[in-house]
């Protein structure tokens, strides 16, 4: 969920993101700045595919070989050589970007690393998790045929097995620590070094946001329950997709009895479905809508009052001052955008609806034939063979997307159409709404194309961002664009630089 918005089948980004009011042509007027992370090493071999960039988009670590050793580079600056340092365990920067910690393997065993400093050597570590604020680090750790876990330091008890995936996890205020553990043939969830109650089964724990309350789904005696603050919550056959409401007061998950599902709503059982897909809270905490299966056809319960039956449901989203709503339904053939319960429009398909910040404008992609149109305001624009990443500008005044006609890429400001490019991807407008950006690659070299105008410096790719799933650009507050990249070195054969470029803009 991003900004109360939802798909209910396969991606769906909503993200509100970042204008300019024209399209420019004229030089590149912005102040371009290059600083090499990285260079390539004599007698080193560096694997780009270890880079780990960090979330402010200013650091890199990457992992290098020479003969048999390995060292982690992180910023230019070689750490100690190890026999091996681990491909399962990445290296993982804290959220201020200020620290970076990994797994090695010294001697007979394992240990992580802290920004260069060897903390204490275990027979294998995992599980390495900064929290929030980023002043604290847990990890999980084995010794001999018992696993604990250490935080800031300090050993737990020790148990028969702690996972390692989502485990341990911190509240979001960083004050609370919470983990699963083996304990025998059961299961145990320990927070604040307290053991909660053994289960046959136990799913991962998770906090709520203002991190007051503790919950996981288990399954014990062939029965599956919520506990709730260490209270068990009623027993059902089957249960799934819990969520707590953003301000943390209302909680919400789909119960399975017999060959019905429901929504316990605030500890509530609501009207039985024949299933149930994820709820969503409006941002403001007080609205609660989800997807319902009635035999054959699609409802949205919206405020507990279901629509009229639908072929198929997709979409659903809240606006930001959570008075509106919109989702994406289909009636035979025709697909629609409903907003506040009105059709708009009538299509062979509908992706990506979105509302402005000031949550008074709708747009979203519509397809007529095999042809794809961008749709602001209930006004259609040209037709492309894709249109992605709608986005409106934080001051609602603008709309920018990427489209693909032809097999060559453009970004789209207001209906008006960037110059052409073989890729367009990730436009972005600045958080003051007064420009607007996007990478573009041309015959093979990649760069950055603000206002319009297209940016001297040319990269051999960009790099991914902090989570490793996408090309992190970003923008900050005043105005300056910033990522990794990798870049030719003109000046040496050993191969390129790794390098951070920044814009002001």
């Amino acid at each position: 969920m991003t900004n109360g918005c939802v798909r209910f089948r396969g991606a769906f980004q909503c993200a509100v993101l970042v204008v300019t009011l024209a399209w420019a042509q004229a030089a590149f007027a912005f102040g371009e700045k290059v600083d090499v992370l990285v260079k390539p090493v004599e007698g080193w071999l560096i694997y780009s595919e270890s880079a780990t960039v960090s979330p402010d988009n200013r650091h890199i670590a990457l992992v290098a070989k020479k003969n048999d050793r390995f060292a982690l580079i992180v910023d230019g600056k070689m750490h100690k050589e190890y026999e091996a340092i681990s491909k399962d365990t990445p290296p993982r920067f804290s959220p201020d970007s200020r620290h970076v910690a990994y797994k090695v393997k010294k001697g007979r065993k394992w240990l992580v690393v802290l920004d260069g400093d060897e903390l204490k050597p275990y027979d294998n570590v995992g599980g390495i998790t900064f929290s929030p604020d980023s002043r604290r680090l847990a990890y999980v750790a084995q010794k001999g045929a018992d696993y604990i876990v250490v935080l800031d330091g300090v050993e737990s008890k020790a148990y028969d097995g702690i996972p390692h995936t989502n485990n341990p996890v911190f509240s979001p205020d960083s004050k609370r620590l919470a983990f699963l553990a083996l304990k025998g043939q059961k299961m145990v969830v320990v927070e604040g070094g307290q053991e909660g109650k053994e289960y046959e089964k136990i799913s991962y724990p998770f906090f709520s946001p203002d991190s007051k309350h503790l919950v996981y789904p288990v399954i014990d005696k062939k029965k599956m329950f919520i506990v709730f603050d260490g209270k068990e919550l009623p027993q059902y056959e089957k249960i799934s997709l819990q969520a707590f409401s953003p301000d943390s007061t209302r909680f919400v998950y789909t119960a399975r009895q017999g060959d019905k599902s429901f929504m316990v709503v605030d500890g509530k059982p609501q009207q039985p479905f024949t299933d149930l897909a994820l709820p969503v809270f409006s941002p403001d905490s007080k609205r609660l809508a989800y997807l319902a299966k009635e035999g054959e056809k699609f409802v949205m319960v919206i405020d507990g009052v279901k629509t009229a039956p639908f072929d198929e449901v997709l979409q659903f989203g809240f606006s930001e001052d959570s008075s509106r709503y919109f989702f994406t339904a289909r009636k035979g053939d025709t697909w629609s955008v409903y907003t506040d319960g009105k059709p708009q429009g009538a299509y062979d398909a509908v992706l990506l609806p979105m509302f402005s910040p000031d949550s008074r404008r709708l747009a979203y992609a519509a397809m007529k034939g095999k042809k794809w149109t961008l749709v602001v305001d209930g006004k259609q624009t040209a037709f492309y063979d894709a249109i992605l990443d709608i986005q409106f500008s934080p001051n609602s005044q603008h709309v920018l997307c990427r489209a693909m006609k032809d097999n060559k890429w453009k970004a789209i400001l207001d209906g008006r159409e960037s110059s052409t490019y073989d890729v367009v991807v990730l436009p972005m407008f600045s958080p003051d709404s007064r420009h607007h950006a996007f990478l573009a690659s041309e015959k093979g070299k990649w760069f950055a194309v603000i206002d319009g105008k297209e940016g001297k410096e040319r990269f051999l790719m960009f790099l991914k961002g902090a989570q490793q799933q996408a090309v992190n650009l970003s923008i900050d507050n005043e105005g300056r664009l910033s990522l990794v990249a990798i870049q030719e070195n003109k000046d040496s054969t050993l191969g390129p630089n790794f390098v951070r470029y920044t814009v002001d803009m």
